[in-house]
């Protein structure tokens, strides 16, 4: 099957699939007030099968984050709730990075070699920065919370950045988030609104946090220049 062929094939099963969810009743199922109402049914599922509700739930957190889904905070704060700090942390961190890795492959398939050869003379420069210094902006455009992920996973994918890279550097540039959020899944029966959840000091701080690698980078770049 010719490549061109099978990108509008994948184009058109994923659009199929957002389609499926914004327009059924499946989007009912993935509110804050329903998962409050269900915390007791779903501890008990979780109880009765450990390993079968771990599976679906790593599942539809994967295809979450993979189709830019817009329930992936609310199942983070409910691993908290099931799975408590660590292992809900280690389930929210592996399966948001296996999500966004998804994303950015097939981003990758389906418009890399057009942007590369449509815009290749002006890309030398933004291709070069990063294959050397891809590690840094990828960090901080993951941990600063002003960029959806889904723009970083479709906008890196376009650049030549390796999925290794891309999945380590991810991982740990949302782990701080991951974990305030799956914390405070403990109190997820008393959130009424995501915004209860990053108060401003916490958002400076991750911003704070994700400029510092670009700020070093700058400052051991002007130095060479020197010498």
């Amino acid at each position: 099957m010719p490549f061109k062929n099978l990108r509008y094939i994948i184009i058109f099963f994923i659009l199929i699939l957002i389609s499926i969810f914004l327009f059924s009743d499946l989007k009912n199922f993935f509110t804050l007030g329903y998962v409050k109402e269900n915390l007791i049914n779903f501890r008990l599922l979780f109880k009765e099968n450990v390993l079968l509700f771990s599976l679906i739930f790593s599942l539809i957190y994967i295809m979450s984050s993979a189709l830019s889904l817009p329930f992936a905070t609310l199942l983070t704060l409910l691993s908290g709730y099931i799975f408590g700090l660590t292992l809900g942390a280690f389930i929210v961190s592996l399966c948001s990075t296996v999500g966004a890795s998804i994303a950015f492959l097939t981003s990758k398939f389906l418009f890399y070699d057009f942007i590369q050869k449509k815009y290749k003379k002006q890309l030398v420069t933004i291709n070069n920065e990063f294959i050397n210094e891809g590690i840094f902006y990828i960090f901080a455009l993951r941990l600063v919370p002003v960029f959806p992920f889904f723009v970083v996973n479709i906008v890196t994918s376009l650049l030549p950045i390796k999925l290794s890279t891309f999945f380590w550097v991810s991982m740990l540039g949302m782990f701080p988030a991951t974990l305030v959020y799956v914390n405070a899944g403990n109190e997820l029966s008393k959130i009424n609104s995501f915004s209860d959840i990053l108060s401003f000091q916490v958002l400076i701080s991750f911003s704070l946090i994700g400029i510092l690698p670009l700020t070093i980078k700058f400052l051991l770049n002007k130095n060479r220049r020197k010498k």
